[in-house]
């Protein structure tokens, strides 16, 4: 899962001015926040309110009580807060991306325009973490909201393989107030 909130904040620090553009392939984390921080994009900070939606979730072998517990839970959302610094927000690094080192690396990432074209491939992170895995992201953003589908496939993490699907969709909602969760930085 880590690889998937990866990429909801690499979309969240894509709400930014349409007249920007990053275009950019086989490129690190690191490398895409530095081009987007250097075309001036950046989010406006606050508090952000993220709902994400699985329309898509299947292993391989899972045991059919799971399978049908997995199959309740399609099409039902999930709402997260979290509060953006200004220093976040204006500095953005390899790590504002959650996926530090060589673990994850953008196959391609176009964004301009308002909209978002990105494909990335991440390494397995070991027995602990999530197998090896590569995503598909597309979707619309302005500077106070976005809207993204995104395709995962890979091995979770006992060997088998993995597909799933989601929705995203996210906005600023106001002031951060306290209450919600600090944007992860490199977790």
């Amino acid at each position: 899962m880590r690889g998937v909130y990866a990429v909801m904040l690499a979309v969240a620090l894509s709400a930014c001015g349409d007249d920007k553009a990053v275009d950019e392939k086989n490129a690190s984390t690191a490398t895409v926040a530095k081009k987007v921080a250097d075309a001036g994009m950046k989010l406006n900070p606050g508090r952000w309110e993220l709902t994400m939606k699985f329309t898509r979730f299947d292993i391989e072998g899972m045991p059919p009580e799971a399978k049908g517990q997995m199959q309740q839970m399609l099409g039902q959302s999930r709402t997260f807060t979290s509060c953006l610094t200004k220093e976040q927000a204006e500095k953005p690094d390899g790590s504002f991306f959650g996926q530090q080192g060589e673990q994850c690396r953008y196959d391609k990432f176009v964004m301009g325009d308002g909209k978002i074209d990105a494909a990335m491939t991440c390494k397995g992170e070991g027995d602990a973490g999530m197998g090896a895995a590569k995503m598909n992201l597309a979707g619309t953003y302005s500077g106070d909201n976005y809207d993204m589908t995104m395709d995962m496939k890979g091995t979770a993490p006992n060997g088998k393989s993995m597909d799933m699907a989601m929705s995203l969709a996210s906005k600023r909602v106001g002031e951060c107030r306290g209450d919600e969760v600090k944007a992860s930085v490199g977790s």
